[in-house]
């Protein structure tokens, strides 16, 4: 006979070295007690420790999960910082002692394919299943014809967030948001010059993603650019001469070398902070910023603004962001496959009603990569007052033009961001152009080919 027993904690503490079912930081979840199936099949997950808002979300679903006593599962989580997850990944696989679910970024999704460590589910979940994806959300996760996760969610990557009254106070009453970048510069400009007039200091026209972030934060800015990313789509050559490239390093070289953008900033999943705070006229931000701002500023709801990114010509139809996201896969050291499909089918591609109520939990801050989902978010979101409904079509605008993460090598991605920090440092931009175009090509000598032509 099953017997039930509860997990009472309304305050959870610090994540403790990989301990299942805590949840990141001190975060007060609810008074709900967690129910436990006795003699259960454990189902693991590791899960990225995102801000504070998601992670609540994804713990209550677990606790919905375990609310059920008769499936025969009981739902473990474990929260990962990001900059640990990989290499904490590649160490399991070593030591034996993986995770059976976990994680993965559409970008990184190959290589887990490629390393024989995610494995083919398509037999799991129903052709229904299937089918309700996006094209491009299936694209995201289809690879030979074979399906190796089943995606979560998506998000644009790029996005302008502004704060109105900061704008109105230093660039005038008509101050329009910037749709070219000769704009965003001339903005700056005069915002800069109207902040050494008032003799503010430490507050700063725009940012822009810096170091790590600034490599995948800027393949919208390169597709915009350029028509296309660094390197050719069947990755046997590099794409950094051309003219696109040395546009975008020229926009660095204006921003820094005029003092528009701090010379360092702090994580580009945080950047909206800054705008809350009023340390930033404007930032570049992800989509996920929405939800921040509800949830951690809600006075400044009324205040803030998001719009699509700038582009140096203006054109409205261009990609301005990539679709960034993330999607479940099964290890292969997973024992209880079927056990581990049937909690990512609850969680993701079964009840619309479950997916529904994440996003609009998450304030429509991500699209769904479900057609029936999408169907029913783009009616509810006008009929509730809580998040701006022009943040919401901000939203589905940028995500309907945006293209998905590349998978090619992590070092063409750095190569790129090299070459725009070289040129915030004030270095030859020629120069600069021809090394980064040097070490895309040695790198696309060892690409491989595309999996996706």
């Amino acid at each position: 006979m099953k017997q039930q027993r509860f997990l009472f904690s309304s305050f959870f503490v610090l994540l403790a070295a990989l301990a299942s079912c805590t949840p990141p930081d001190d975060i007060v979840i609810d008074s709900e007690a967690e129910k436990v199936e006795e003699n259960a099949t454990t189902v693991s997950m590791w899960m990225m420790d995102f801000e504070e808002w998601e992670n609540r979300i994804n713990i209550s679903q677990r606790k919905k999960f375990n609310s059920n006593l008769t499936d025969g599962i009981q739902l473990e989580q474990t929260y990962i910082n990001k900059n640990d997850f990989d290499d904490l990944i590649r160490s399991r696989y070593e030591s034996g002692n993986v995770p059976d679910i976990y994680m993965v970024s559409y970008g990184n999704l190959y290589k887990e394919i490629k390393a024989g460590r995610a494995i083919d589910i398509t037999q799991y979940f129903s052709d229904d299943s299937w089918n309700d994806l996006t094209d491009m959300a299936k694209t995201a996760v289809n690879y030979g014809g074979k399906y190796y996760a089943y995606p979560i969610l998506m998000e644009p990557s790029t996005i302008l967030a502004y704060r109105k009254d900061l704008l109105t106070k230093y660039a005038g009453a008509d101050a329009k948001t910037p749709e070219t970048w000769d704009e965003l510069l001339n903005l700056c400009g005069t915002i800069r010059s109207a902040l050494r007039s008032a003799g503010v200091k430490n507050v700063y026209p725009f940012s822009v993603p810096t170091g790590v972030a600034c490599a995948w934060g800027s393949w919208g800015m390169q597709q915009a650019a350029t028509g296309g990313l660094a390197v050719t789509d069947d990755w046997t050559a590099s794409r950094i001469t051309d003219p696109g490239y040395t546009k975008l390093a020229e926009l660095w070289r204006d921003l820094y070398g005029n003092g528009y953008v701090p010379l360092s900033s702090g994580d580009y999943t945080e950047a909206v902070f800054d705008v809350a705070d009023g340390k930033s006229v404007m930032a570049t931000c992800g989509s996920w910023s929405i939800s921040t701002v509800l949830n951690q500023y809600p006075d400044q709801k009324d205040n803030i603004g998001f719009v699509p990114m700038p582009t140096f010509s203006g054109d409205k139809s261009l990609t301005t962001a990539t679709n960034g996201g993330w999607c479940y896969v099964i290890s292969s050291e997973c024992k209880h496959v079927e056990a581990a499909a049937k909690v990512i089918r609850w969680l993701t591609a079964e009840d619309t009603a479950q997916a529904v109520d994440y996003f609009e939990r998450a304030h429509y801050s991500k699209y769904s990569p479900r057609k029936s989902v999408q169907a029913i978010l783009a009616q509810d979101y006008q009929k509730q007052n809580d998040v701006p409904q022009e943040w919401v079509e901000t939203i589905n605008d940028v995500a309907g033009k945006a293209i998905l993460e590349p998978i090619y090598d992590w070092n063409i991605s750095v190569a790129v961001e090299g070459l725009l920090e070289e040129a915030a440092m004030g270095n030859d931009i020629p120069t600069a152009v021809k090394k980064c175009d040097s070490t895309v090509q040695g790198l696309c000598a060892t690409a491989g080919t595309n999996p996706r032509l």
